[in-house]
C-alpha cells in the first residue's frame, strides 16, 4: 500500500497579501488585549487591529507589539529584582559546622529493618 503525497510549493505556501484568517484574527485580538493591559498608553503601538487586512500587515503588527511587550517585561523584571532584598546570612564557623553535621545526618538514613514485633498472620486455605 502506498500513499500519494502531492508536491509542495514553498513559495505559494505563504502569501503576504492573503487576507487574514480567523486564527490570525484571534491571535491579533489576544496580542492587542495583552498590549492594552500591560503597556501604558504612551508606549502602545497605536495600531487599530480592525484596519489590518493582510498577513503582511498582521505580521508587522505582531512584530512591533511583541518587541514592546518583551521590552516592558524585562524592565518590570529588573525593577522587581531591584526591590527584592538580598538574602545574605553571615554564619560563623561553629554554626556552619553544626549545620553541616545536621545535613550529613539527614542524608544517612538507615536501611529499613525487618519487622520483629509481631508474627506474620497465617493465610487461610481457600475452599473450592
Amino acid at each position: 500500500m502506498s500513499i500519494d503525497v502531492p508536491d509542495f510549493d514553498e513559495k505559494a505556501a505563504y502569501d503576504h497579501d492573503r487576507p487574514i484568517s480567523g486564527l490570525i484574527r484571534t491571535q491579533l485580538l489576544h496580542l492587542h488585549q495583552a498590549e492594552n493591559l500591560s503597556l501604558p498608553p504612551g508606549r502602545r503601538t497605536g495600531i487599530n487591529i480592525n484596519d489590518l487586512q493582510t498577513e503582511r500587515q498582521a505580521s508587522e503588527y505582531i512584530q512591533k507589539a511583541t518587541v514592546l511587550l518583551h521590552r516592558h517585561g524585562k524592565a518590570q523584571a529588573a525593577k522587581a529584582a531591584a526591590k527584592r532584598p538580598r538574602k545574605t546570612k553571615k554564619v560563623g564557623p561553629k554554626v556552619r559546622a553544626v549545620a553541616t553535621k545536621k545535613a550529613a545526618k539527614r542524608r544517612k538514613k538507615p536501611i529499613a529493618k525487618a519487622r520483629t514485633g509481631r508474627p506474620a498472620a497465617k493465610r487461610r486455605k481457600s475452599s473450592k
